[in-house]
C-alpha cells in the first residue's frame, strides 16, 4: 500500500517532480508553453479523479460531487507540495521528488480516508420514489414499528410514506404488489404497498439507516403517481443495498 500511495503522490506532485527532473539535466531544461503546463496539471486532475472514484465506490455516482472532490484534492496536494518545495531546494532531484511525492501521497491517502468515512456515516435525506427502512407509526397511534416504506414526499421535518408489507394483499384493492427489485435481499420476495390509505408522516430521525434500501420499481411508482397526481417524478439515483426483512 505504501508503494501504491507513493505512486499516487508522485503523479499528484508531478508539476514539481518533473521540473526537478528537468533541472537535473545537463544543460538544465524548463517546462515551456501552455500545452506542457496544461498536460502536467491534467495528470494531477486525472490522478485526483481516480482517487476520488475509488474512495467513493459503493455509493451512487454523482458526477458533480466527484468533480468537486477531485478539484479539492488536486488543490490540497498542490498547496502542500508548494510548501515542501522551498525546504528541499538544492537537494538531489531524486530526493526532492521523493519528498514532494511522499507529501502529496500523504494528502491523497488522508483525503481517501476522509471520503470513505464521510460516505459511510453521512445520513442521506429521503427523496420521493425511494424505498427506506423506517419506524412507521401505527394508524391508531401509540407507537411505531420498523417497516419498509415508499417515500411519497419529503417535507421540512418529516417524510410522507406508504408502508410496505410482505403479507400477501392480492385480494385487497387498497394494496398493490411491489416487485422486490433488490432492496430486500433477505426474503427475495415481492411485497405489497398500501395505496388506498393516506400517507403516514415519519420524522427523519425515525429512518433506521443512513441510506435508502433502493428505488421503487418504475411501474409501481407510475401507479402511485397516477393515484396521487401531486407526487413529483422520481429524480434520485440511489443504489440498492442489503437490508433486513422487517415488513412482515
Amino acid at each position: 500500500m505504501f508503494v501504491a500511495w507513493g505512486m499516487v503522490g508522485y503523479f499528484l506532485a508531478i508539476p514539481a517532480t518533473f521540473v526537478a527532473l528537468l533541472d537535473a539535466q545537463v544543460p538544465p531544461q524548463r517546462v515551456e508553453g501552455f500545452a506542457q503546463h496544461a498536460f502536467l496539471y491534467a495528470v494531477v486532475l486525472l490522478t485526483a479523479f481516480l482517487v476520488v472514484v475509488v474512495a467513493s465506490r459503493g455509493r451512487a455516482f454523482v458526477w458533480w460531487l466527484v468533480a468537486v472532490r477531485a478539484l479539492v484534492l488536486a488543490g490540497l496536494a498542490t498547496a502542500v507540495v508548494a510548501r515542501v518545495e522551498p525546504r528541499v531546494t538544492g537537494v538531489p532531484w531524486n530526493l526532492r521528488a521523493l519528498a514532494e511525492g511522499m507529501a502529496a501521497g500523504a494528502v491523497g491517502f488522508a483525503f481517501w480516508v476522509v471520503v470513505r468515512w464521510w460516505d459511510r456515516n453521512r445520513r442521506h435525506r429521503p427523496v420521493a420514489g425511494q424505498v427506506w427502512l423506517a419506524r412507521v407509526p401505527f394508524r391508531e397511534g401509540g407507537g411505531a414499528l420498523p417497516h419498509y416504506c415508499v417515500v411519497l414526499r419529503a417535507r421540512w421535518r418529516h417524510a410522507e410514506v406508504l408502508q410496505i408489507t410482505t403479507k400477501n394483499k392480492d385480494d385487497r384493492s387498497d394494496h398493490i404488489r411491489i416487485p422486490n427489485a433488490g432492496w430486500d435481499r433477505v426474503s427475495g420476495r415481492d411485497h405489497w404497498v398500501e395505496i388506498g390509505l393516506p400517507p403516514r408522516p415519519v420524522p427523519y430521525r425515525d429512518f433506521e439507516k443512513a441510506r435508502p434500501q433502493g428505488r421503487c420499481p418504475r411501474e409501481t411508482w407510475r401507479l402511485l403517481r397516477a393515484a396521487r397526481p401531486s407526487v413529483k417524478p422520481r429524480t434520485d439515483r440511489s443504489v440498492a443495498v442489503q437490508g433486513p426483512d422487517p415488513g412482515k
